[in-house]
């Protein structure tokens, strides 16, 4: 009995290894929607699945809505061990891939700190505001992270890239009051003419 404890033990531990093999942990965005703070994180898994799927709603530039990317968190193990052996340290990068309807605004995440066996990475101060420069329209947001980590071979250790799942989320923008009634007075002077 106690032999198949064991072996459960330790198929256990070598799939939570093999899972974590390129040592995400949490991948997490902070998001300011109308001055109020949002987070979107995925702990242990590939994608952010908080953010996968989630509409912000409706914007109106004119009238002072906003949404802003405040920061972007990201951590992983240090060592994995096991099947992997990956290593990841200061030396390592992080990029936050961020497209919005396919117009790419990659962000370098500069690595912060450590803590124990993890390591962090974020984007932070370099706050961006997703709806600059937007007309009217619904948008849709794609995120992911690319990571590199270094994988031992077995002879060396070799500087090997991943990254955590896709994430797509949407939101709308409105037309301006002035584009609206402009659009109203235009349609109302072709009314006009046309009597």
């Amino acid at each position: 009995t106690m032999k198949k404890i064991a072996s459960l033990i330790a198929a256990i531990t070598s799939t939570g290894l093999s899972f974590g093999a390129t040592g995400v942990v949490e991948s997490t965005g902070e998001f300011q929607i109308n001055s109020s703070t949002s987070y979107f994180s995925s702990i242990g898994a590939l994608g952010n699945t908080r953010l996968d799927g989630y509409n912000f709603g409706t914007f109106d530039i004119s009238a002072g809505d906003s949404l802003w990317l405040s920061n972007w968190f990201f951590e992983n193990y240090a060592y994995n061990g096991g099947l992997g052996n990956n290593w990841i340290t200061s030396s390592n990068t992080a990029t936050l891939n961020l497209t919005i309807n396919s117009v790419s605004n990659n962000q370098t995440l500069s690595y912060s700190s450590q803590s124990g066996n993890n390591h962090f990475w974020n984007n932070s101060p370099d706050s961006i505001n997703l709806l600059s420069g937007l007309s009217n329209g619904v948008y849709t947001m794609v995120t992911s992270v690319t990571y590199t980590f270094n994988e031992w071979t077995g002879t060396t250790n070799v500087l090997t890239s991943s990254n955590n799942g896709v994430a797509t989320s949407t939101f709308t923008v409105v037309p301006e009051p002035t584009s609206a009634l402009l659009g109203a007075f235009s349609t109302l002077f072709l009314l006009r003419r046309r009597r």
